[in-house]
Parts: C-alpha cells; sequence; structure tokens
C-alpha cells in the first residue's frame, strides 16, 4: 500500500516536472538566446549557457537610430495602458460584483452568468463596432481608447470573480457598520473592501496581464509611433524581407520580464485569490 502511494506521488511529481519543462522552455530559450550574437543565432548555435554571452542585441532597442527608435516609450505605453486598465477594472468589478452580491433584482443570476458566457465569442467580432465607435469618440489612436477596450473585455470576468468573494462575506458585518451609522460607500470601502482584498487584487492582475499581451485591437487602433505599445513594437522587428532575430528576441526578454517581476511577488495572493473566488 505504501509502495503504490510513493510510486502515484513519483508519477504526479514527474507529470508536473515534464508539465513545467513544456511551459518554461519557450521563455528559457529566448532568455538565453538574446544573449548569443546574430551569427551564433542563425546558425543554430544557442547554448543554455551561452559561451560569450552579449548585450548587441538589446543596445539597439534602446540607442539605435535604425529600426526601432522609442522601445522605452512602447514599454511606457504597455506599463501606462496596463495600470490603468488594472485600476479601473478593479473598480468597476468591485461595484458590479458588489451590486450583484447585495441587491436582489430580477435576471440577477442570468447578467451573472452572461459575464462569462461572453468569453464564447471570439473578440474579432467587436473589431469594426469598436473602430467605428471610437473613431466617432474621437479615441482613435489614443491610450485612453485602448484602456476603455481592454477594461471593457477584462471588467466581466473580474466581476463575477468578486461576486463570488463578496457572497462569502457575511451580510451580518455590514449591518454591524450600519448600526454604526456608517452609510454603504463607507461600509463597502473601509469594511468589505479589505475583507475582499484577495479578489480585488486578483482582478487586478488578470487585467493588467491580458491588457499587457493584447495586441488585435492596438494593432487596429493605433498608429502613430509614440502610441504603440510593447506587442506592436515587437512586431515591427519582423517583415517580408528581413527578420531582426537578435533584436526580436531581446524585444521579447523586456516584454515578458517587467510583467514577472510585477507578477512574482503577487503569485501567491493571486492564485489564492483565483481558487477561492472560482471555488467560492
Amino acid at each position: 500500500m505504501v509502495t503504490r502511494r510513493l510510486i502515484k506521488r513519483l508519477l504526479l511529481y514527474l507529470a508536473v516536472l515534464v508539465f513545467l519543462f513544456v511551459c518554461l522552455f519557450p521563455f528559457g530559450w529566448v532568455l538565453t538566446g538574446s544573449f548569443h550574437s546574430l551569427a551564433q543565432i542563425m546558425e543554430g548555435q544557442i547554448h543554455w549557457i551561452p559561451k560569450d554571452p552579449t548585450l548587441e542585441n538589446y543596445i539597439p532597442l534602446f540607442f539605435s537610430k535604425m529600426g526601432i527608435k522609442n522601445f522605452p516609450v512602447y514599454i511606457l505605453n504597455s506599463l501606462m495602458i496596463g495600470c490603468a486598465t488594472a485600476v479601473l477594472s478593479s473598480i468597476i468589478a468591485a461595484l458590479g460584483g458588489y451590486g450583484l452580491s447585495r441587491y436582489e433584482f430580477y435576471g440577477r443570476d442570468v447578467l451573472s452568468r452572461m459575464m462569462l458566457f461572453i468569453y464564447v465569442f471570439p473578440v474579432v467580432l467587436l473589431a469594426l463596432p469598436i473602430n467605428e465607435s471610437m473613431a466617432k469618440l474621437r479615441l482613435v489612436d489614443s491610450r485612453l481608447g485602448i484602456i476603455l477596450i481592454h477594461t471593457a473585455l477584462a471588467a466581466p470576468f473580474c466581476t463575477w470573480l468578486l461576486r463570488s468573494f463578496f457572497d462569502s462575506i457575511p451580510k451580518a458585518i455590514e449591518e454591524s457598520a450600519a448600526v454604526d451609522g456608517a452609510n454603504k460607500i463607507q461600509t463597502l470601502i473601509w469594511i468589505v473592501l479589505p475583507l475582499a482584498a484577495p479578489g480585488v487584487l486578483t482582478a487586478a492582475v488578470y487585467s493588467l496581464v491580458s491588457s499587457w499581451g493584447e495586441q488585435m485591437f492596438a494593432s487596429i487602433l493605433i498608429s502613430s509611433d509614440t502610441m504603440k505599445t510593447l506587442p506592436l513594437g515587437i512586431a515591427m522587428y519582423t517583415s517580408e524581407q528581413y527578420i531582426e532575430w537578435g533584436q526580436l528576441l531581446a524585444g521579447t526578454v523586456l516584454t515578458f520580464v517587467p510583467l514577472l517581476l510585477i507578477f512574482m511577488p503577487l503569485s501567491k495572493h493571486f492564485l489564492q485569490g483565483f481558487m477561492e473566488g472560482a471555488l467560492k
């Protein structure tokens, strides 16, 4: 019996290691490849530990006058858009989730389910109507337009997630606060939201991650070089005639490393909040 249990555990660990290897291999290959010279990359001589590591692929991203010249601007644009999307989505999701949790009205459960059902449809169907709407609002080629679109894409899921957190908070706590003279807004801000902090953090991280890698709507709405985000900047390294592999690998590293630095300190709370929200 003990032997069978040990074998099952070993097989589980082996399966996890294989899964992690499959998931992390592309990131590791891109990271180590970015420190190889262009000749080594073109010849396929990429080693996990570079023999002669070089920064020649990173320097042109910031100092070269050829090709992409605004890579720092692209990083700044992605940070501004991603952080604004995270904040705005969290506010909307908190208010919407609290309303769905605490107020009884006709169609409440149907509305909650529809927030997930809308993700069944491919977002490419929204390309034309969103482009026309943004053009009428004069938000084409602007950060605000992209922020609003990314918020609209992330907020429904975040609202559904936060509703489950608010459902788990006893209403008696709010009733006690009302007895002490607190109104609904004060109760939400000072009592309910701190108790649902893991869920709010999860919603913010999810919104940031989804905004950071979004390319389709950004490519449709953004045309000027100073407004482009990182996915659009990376795409400019490829063309029909030539692909700048060195800068492409280095730019890809600079795309996922900032997000990794933001996500890693919060990963424990994010996974905890995500699992608790799904289970509740």
